[in-house]
């Protein structure tokens, strides 16, 4: 078994993250994970805005998100474990080009008026499929081209990427809303998903050969035993628990309290929602440049904690700048649990089982839908403020009982 005490051996070079840009293969496939994450929440904030103008109701706003995350739940085992039969870079790249296909059909039907809330749900469950398979699958192939000794860099580098997606992907998300409404939203999208797709094209890669071809039941099977089996992995599957079930539902909330408690409209909602993005981007960076690989279980653990003291502020603020400012800090709390996340997860496990381990780590990530409907159900009944207040305290009681039972994420690890 892998074990993170080797990663990152030898001499550490800061410049780690700029060397791997450098590099063809792995900037095509970086790039093609940033436009799709572009567009990811861009799509989260036009949505949710969308839905709320249109029903009013908080639940039905977090139900949009529930639809998004329940793919990852009942399919991220299965898609981990197809992973290892199919070509990556195909499947991935059809993948794309599928999801710009109904992006272009959705745009042409909410610039006629012909849009309704029902079909926005089921594109946006297409979308959840699409992340369900990009997790295993692009994270996978970008840490293989990179090599698993630049794991810790790679994976700082794919966070800091994804948090700049969720504080650009809002900021044009709220701006295109003002200005255009849902369609201008949509036609970016469709162009966002053609860029990946056409980048991914040139990039030399194959899977990795396997001498047999299991079923998908016993690669599944496989899967699951080895999780049982490491401690490591357990742990930051637990703790990945958690912070999809009482720390990112509260997304759901946002333009619910932006405008009900805030009285703030599309754009400035757009500015609020990027603020915890802003601050996880910075976050991420420095762990890509400057994280110690015998520190990446205390990184995973203290973000995770900053990440729900932080909802917890935003929760109780009551002004837009406060409001701003929890977000921005709790942005540098996700990015020591998003950073890590991967990181831990395919460093723990031996080449062979890594795409059915993040198979599992997907379905982990899919298990946050339940939250969702436990917030939007709060916020329908006490308020959205209440709401996100109730569920994220429960998350940090559960990650006291986390670092309880697996003491070993809260110490130092030797990196030699």
């Amino acid at each position: 078994m892998a074990d993170t005490q080797n990663i990152g051996a030898g001499p550490r070079l800061r410049s780690a993250p700029l060397q791997l840009l450098s590099e063809r293969d792995f900037r095509r496939v970086w790039f093609a994970g940033a436009m799709s994450g572009i567009m990811r929440w861009l799509d989260v904030l036009a949505v949710s805005v969308y839905v709320l103008q249109e029903t009013g109701s908080a639940f039905y706003v977090a139900l949009t998100l529930f639809v998004r995350i329940i793919p990852m739940f009942f399919f991220g085992a299965v898609a981990g474990a197809i992973a290892e039969r199919v070509d990556r870079k195909k499947l991935l790249i059809m993948s794309i080009l599928f999801l710009a296909c109904i992006y272009g059909i959705l745009f042409w039907l909410a610039y006629t008026g012909a849009i309704q809330v029902w079909q926005l749900g089921i594109v946006v469950f297409f979308s959840g499929m699409f992340w369900t398979l990009e997790l295993p699958i692009r994270r996978t192939m970008i840490a293989e081209i990179a090599g698993i000794e630049r794991i810790g860099a790679t994976m700082g580098l794919e966070s800091s990427t994804t948090n700049f997606t969720r504080m650009l992907g809002p900021l044009l998300g709220g701006f295109l809303f003002e200005l255009y409404g849902l369609p201008g939203t949509l036609v970016l999208g469709a162009g966002l998903y053609l860029l990946a797709a056409i980048a991914l094209l040139p990039v030399e890669y194959a899977s990795l050969p396997s001498s047999e071809r299991p079923s998908i039941l016993t690669n599944l099977i496989e899967g699951f035993q080895f999780v049982r089996s490491s401690r490591p992995v357990m742990a930051t599957l637990a703790i990945t628990l958690v912070l999809n079930l009482f720390g990112f539902s509260f997304v759901s909330m946002i333009p619910v309290i932006a405008k009900q408690e805030l009285g703030l409209s599309p754009f400035p909602t757009g500015v609020l929602m990027s603020a915890e993005g802003c601050g996880a981007f910075v976050g991420a960076l420095l762990i890509a440049f400057y994280a110690q690989p015998g520190r990446f279980h205390q990184i995973y653990l203290v973000g995770s904690a900053i990440y729900l003291v932080c909802i917890m502020a935003f929760a109780t603020s009551g002004a837009f700048g406060l409001s701003a400012i929890f977000l921005w800090l709790a942005g540098f709390g996700v990015a020591g649990f998003a950073s890590m996340q991967s990181a831990l997860i395919i460093a723990n496990s031996p080449p062979e089982i890594r795409n059915r381990t993040m198979g599992v780590l997907t379905m982990c990530i899919g298990i946050g839908p339940l939250g969702i409907l436990v917030v939007g159900t709060l916020a329908e009944n006490f308020g959205a403020a209440t709401g996100v207040l109730i569920n994220s305290g429960t998350g940090l009681i559960a990650l006291i009982v986390c670092a309880i039972l697996w003491p070993e994420m809260r110490r130092l690890r030797a990196t030699e």
